[in-house]
């Protein structure tokens, strides 16, 4: 991506923290890469300051951190924050399809499976990104019928480290196949209205994750979060695209 295009990007997201913050959960930017503030401040024509109240809204939701004399870290993955992120969304999620259950009318669940389409057609494409904006997409209809749009919102604005975790794991076709087997199933089981399988539908698709966690582990160990080293960059971090690198091919 150019310079102009990043801007564009710029424009189109209309805030430092949205540009910053979708850099770093779409992993354009690899987990420990260094902030350079006066090189983003050059290369996005905008003032220190915003970018300062962006970098500390991002730690605060802990996706950098800021190390005295050493700078600004975009953060490494927190096995434990994953799993309480992980948690905390399984745990909403089964109490709000509880309630889905009860309201749901079929303009819903066609919403549900023409997001589903639409991942089918990611596959097909190997986009593991746009994949995942169809999933937020097609998990969120039960939250927007029982009203709980708030609840929805809390989540995913205090999952980075879950959210970069799903990102790297549908890097893989099998795993992206698997998602969108569990989605049909989870249809099947919601017009079938049985909350119990779905529970555990849910938790297999959200919290029961740790053979998956250790196989990413295991795969990109320099992800995880060990120690923090200050990473060297050779090249500018906000043109390139870790994702789409050849280890992830």
């Amino acid at each position: 991506m150019g310079k102009q295009e990043i801007q564009t990007s710029l424009a189109a997201d209309k805030t430092v923290y949205d540009f910053i913050g979708r850099k770093i959960l779409d992993l354009h930017i690899k987990p420990g890469e260094t902030i350079n503030i006066n090189e983003l401040e050059k290369f996005l024509n905008v003032s220190r300051s915003p970018i300062r109240d962006a970098l500390i809204q991002l730690e605060k939701e802990g996706l950098v951190v800021t190390i005295p004399k050493k700078g600004t870290i975009v953060s490494k993955i927190n096995a434990a924050r994953v799993k309480d992120e992980r948690f905390l969304r399984s745990c909403i999620e089964e109490r709000v399809v509880e309630e889905f259950l009860e309201i749901y009318q079929e303009s819903d669940l066609e919403e549900m499976r023409d997001a589903m389409k639409a991942q089918e057609r990611a596959i097909k494409l190997f986009d593991a990104r746009e994949f995942l904006v169809w999933d937020d997409i097609m998990h969120s209809v039960p939250f927007k019928v029982t009203g709980h749009q708030f609840c929805l919102n809390t989540v995913l604005n205090m999952s980075g480290h879950y959210s970069r975790i799903r990102l790297l794991s549908l890097s893989d076709m099998t795993t992206l196949n698997q998602n969108l087997e569990q989605h049909k199933t989870m249809i099947e089981l919601i017009i079938k209205k049985d909350s119990q399988r779905l529970k555990t539908l849910i938790q297999g698709h959200i919290t029961n994750k740790e053979s998956e966690f250790q196989s990413l582990l295991n795969r990109y160990p320099d992800l995880f979060e060990a120690d923090i080293p200050i990473a060297s960059n050779e090249t500018n971090i906000w043109e390139s695209d870790f994702l789409k690198q050849k280890d992830f091919a």
